[in-house]
């Protein structure tokens, strides 16, 4: 079905391509590394073996939302790993300013305690 041009790509296939290269953009590995890999698993006939035998049957389609549903699951994988790729960077760039600060505050606490109990 996917690899003869004259077929046309399903509707929620070619959604969740647009839905990969969009999160790819943004991927710690390039836009290009995940538009091979989501093309080679795209076109990949073991993720939906019976829409290469017979594309028009119910068990087709069925199995098609199966697997649309686990590549979605492999999209919002992707941004976790952005995110956490993000919330590194911060916390490198930030996160020694925030060790201070809390390091200080610690200081500042036990300092009052001991007034407090020498008063």
């Amino acid at each position: 079905v996917f690899n003869n041009p004259a077929l046309p790509m399903h509707p929620l296939v070619r959604d969740l391509y647009k839905r990969a290269l969009y999160v790819g953009r943004d991927y710690p590995l390039g836009l290009d590394y995940v538009r091979q890999a989501w093309k080679k698993a795209l076109r990949n006939p073991k993720n939906c073996p019976s829409c290469y035998s017979n594309p028009s049957s119910r068990e087709c389609e069925h199995e098609l939302r199966i697997a649309v549903g686990k590549g979605r699951h492999m999209v919002r994988e992707m941004i976790g790993i952005i995110q956490l790729k993000k919330y590194r960077a911060m916390k490198q760039r930030y996160g020694a300013k925030d060790d201070e600060v809390a390091l200080k505050m610690q200081q500042l606490e036990q300092r009052a305690n001991k007034q407090n109990t020498q008063v």
